[in-house]
């Protein structure tokens, strides 16, 4: 039955009326009796060898009976008479590529644009040697049950081999197909005996062999479902062209009967569905089907069951498994890797067997089977029995590798180990600072999710062609990222390592405190503003001891932070403050430790340099004139002043001991008197609302005396003490 697919669209062709073997020929040609025809062509060339008519059909003749030494022929003459179209320089190239002529056959796939064909079958002859190197997994044999006629498609079925044939029912009664000269196909089944020996094959159940084409088929896992191919017949059956279509039936085992068979809907009178494979749960139907918007000759299908047990619209599977050529005989693991036969795709001649793993229904990377399960010619129906992943697996493929491609046979088939296809890579997840491999860690990998193990490893199998995003997630660790694809090494086996740095855990912590009593406030409404972003990055209130928390989620040892902080709350003075540094160290930052994180009311006798972040207003030696620094810091005052537009200051400049006191005092007058200037251009306030004084040494803060004869022994961390700027609120109107 495979032979009803091979076909691509027929040439438009005339028959000659001069010949009366042409004649007969043509007229059998048309009606698709192409093993009968094939001897009145053969006649006509023995008389005319260059007949071009002739070649042409007969070259069809042969390619659709599967005799590949007439196909290298006739098409070869063609090409070599410069009279051969594209597409038969393309058969031509097939035919010589079954025979293992690679090197011409590949010239003739070059020239031909088309199609994807040509580049596919040019790739499948660069790449050989890569399909090929998995061929010590795969122990494939004749079966001893094959008989000289057409024998494939087994599977299982308990004890029994099921399979599809063409050999002989009975001797005394014979029915042949005109299109290949061979008996139709029915279904058989054997079994070992107790010997372990093949009995003599009988038809499979009562029934199930219609008086045409029966078979392939499969069995769903409760051994009593099955669905099964069937040549459609009967005048209501008959398309629009005058023949009849395959069609796929579904029915119930009972004993060794076939019980109510059933016609699928989705079957028509006017294009082939067969080849059906369902899935292990029973839920999805695969098929191969020339219906109406497919890529080009038999594609693969699947339908999915519906709730009143019919099945829905079958949707083809897409550009990855289907091309111009046929695409059959899909058979579905119990893991959802979909083997299929095509002879489109990159391969090694005819019909070879390919796989996919199915994600979520739809088909990823295919990868030909390469030898033994594959070769230079018709290679299709792979099935494997049980568990896939259990070794050695069992299983079949069928192949008219024997006799030039023109008898069909089952191949017993053992799988020894496991096939990997693409490139085997182990990730190494490592700490980033101390190398130490990580357990646990959550590994993205497109659509594919893992997690490595107590060493730190995690296996993976990468495709060709496809390029790998790597996210990697673990606990207490930043996430990584990276990619990777088959041409990251030249080894099949490769290890990929991937370094995580810790997360050090970075939060702020902060207390927000009255000025006055240094308890904490509840509310203050803290505004945190990256000045390297100048985004917000975050705005809160306090809790009710004034706590603040905020995790500094991504950020890490050595990042450095620029930080503009705004405290808050009504019948306080807001509280603006500048925090910059780089991480050092895991953990809290606590920022009350570094500035002051207090706030204070705007009353009489408060220094706002208390109750605000206002660093100290520094001048040049011997000089009052206003630096850009110190403009900074008043700056804050003059913002504070409009806030509070009846609050008055004095601004008092105080300076150490040392030096002659008259000058100290002088100096820091004329200072306080410039910085008040300063506030009140900046703000334009009236010149009353803040005074300047400059008190020199007077107003000491410890004992840091050093008039006269007192010679203090004070560091000069407590001579700084001594040198400041307050701004004392002296009324509010």
């Amino acid at each position: 039955m495979k032979k009803f697919f091979k076909f691509i669209a027929l040439l438009s062709l005339s028959a000659s009326a001069q010949n009366p073997s042409m004649v007969v020929g043509d007229k059998l040609y048309v009606r698709k009796l192409y093993a009968e025809a094939i001897p009145k062509y053969e006649k006509v060339l023995k008389k005319d060898s260059s007949n071009i008519d002739a070649l042409t059909k007969l070259g069809e003749c042969y390619r659709l009976t599967n005799n590949i030494n007439g196909q290298a022929l006739c098409y070869g003459k063609l090409v070599n008479a410069g009279s051969a179209s594209d597409i038969q320089k393309l058969l031509y190239g097939k035919a010589l590529m079954e025979k293992g002529n690679y090197e011409q056959a590949k010239g003739l796939f070059s020239s031909y644009t088309a199609d994807s064909r040509g580049s596919n079958y040019v790739k499948g002859i660069t790449n050989m040697e890569k399909m090929n190197k998995n061929a010590d997994a795969y122990v494939v044999i004749s079966a001893p049950f094959n008989s000289t006629d057409d024998d494939f498609a087994a599977i299982k079925f308990g004890e029994n081999t099921v399979f599809t044939s063409s050999r002989t029912k009975s001797t005394w009664i014979t029915k042949h197909h005109g299109w290949t000269d061979k008996q139709y196909y029915n279904a058989y089944a054997t079994s070992r005996d107790m010997n372990g020996e093949y009995i003599k094959p009988q038809e499979f159940l009562d029934d199930i062999n219609s008086k045409f084409n029966d078979g392939p088929l499969c069995i769903g896992k409760d051994l009593t479902t099955i669905y099964f191919t069937r040549n459609s017949y009967g005048k209501r059956n008959k398309s629009t062209d005058g023949t009849y279509k395959l069609r796929i039936f579904k029915g119930t085992i009972v004993g060794n009967s076939l019980y109510q068979p059933m016609d699928l809907n989705f079957n028509n009178n006017n294009y082939n569905c067969a080849h059906p494979a369902i899935s292990y749960d029973g839920s999805t139907l695969y098929f191969a089907s020339d219906m109406p918007g497919g890529f080009g000759g038999m594609d693969l299908y699947l339908s999915v069951m519906q709730p009143d047990s019919s099945w829905g619209t079958p949707i083809n599977l897409g550009d990855k498994v289907n091309t111009v050529g046929n695409e059959m005989f899909p058979f579905v693991t119990l893991d959802n890797i979909l083997y299929f036969a095509s002879d489109g795709l990159e391969g090694l001649g005819g019909l070879d067997v390919y796989e996919t793993k199915l994600k979520e229904g739809k088909p990823s990377r295919v990868y030909n089977m390469g030898k033994p399960v594959n070769s230079e010619h018709d290679d299709f129906a792979f099935y494997i029995d049980g568990d896939p992943n259990i070794f050695p697996a069992n299983g079949f493929v069928s192949s008219n590798r024997n006799k030039d491609g023109m008898d069909d046979d089952v191949y017993n088939m053992q799988i020894l180990r496991k096939v990997s296809r693409g490139k085997n890579v182990t990730f190494l997840l490592k700490d980033k600072d101390n190398g130490e491999m990580l357990p646990n860690v959550k590994l993205r990998l497109n659509g594919d999710t893992g997690t490595t193990n107590d060493k730190g490893e995690f296996a993976y199998l990468i495709e060709d062609d496809i390029d790998y995003r790597i996210g990697a997630n673990k606990e207490k660790y930043f996430d990584a990222a990276d990619s990777l694809n088959t041409k990251s090494s030249e080894l099949d086996e490769f290890t990929k390592t991937i370094l995580m740095e810790r997360d050090p855990n970075l939060s702020f912590l902060a207390f927000v405190t009255d000025a006055k009593t240094n308890e904490g406030l509840a509310d203050v409404n803290i505004k945190i503003k990256d000045l390297f972003t100048k985004q917000t990055f975050d705005s809160t209130l306090t809790s009710g001891n004034g706590e603040y928390r905020k995790s500094l989620k991504g950020r890490k040892i050595g990042d450095k932070l620029a930080y503009e902080i705004t405290l808050e709350k009504k019948g306080y003075v807001t509280n603006v403050l500048n925090y910059t540094a780089e991480i050092k160290k895991e953990g809290e930052i606590k920022l009350h430790e570094e500035l002051k994180m207090t706030l204070g009311k705007a009353l009489v006798g408060v220094d706002l340099a208390k109750i605000i972040e206002i660093k100290p207003i520094y001048f040049d030696l011997g000089k009052s004139k206003i630096r850009p620094d110190a403009a900074i810091e008043l700056d804050k005052v003059v913002k504070i002043m409009n806030e509070y537009p009846n609050m008055y200051i004095e601004l008092g400049a105080h300076t150490d001991c040392r030096g002659v006191a008259g000058a100290n005092k002088k100096l820091s007058d004329s200072r306080a008197k410039a910085s008040a200037a300063y506030i009140i251009s900046k703000g334009k306030f009236k010149k009353d609302r803040i005074l300047g004084k400059g008190y020199g040494e007077l107003k000491l803060l410890n004992a840091c005396a050093c008039e006269g004869k007192i010679q203090p022994k004070c560091s000069e961390e407590e001579h700084a003490v001594n040198r400041r700027t307050e701004f004392i609120v002296t009324k509010m109107k």
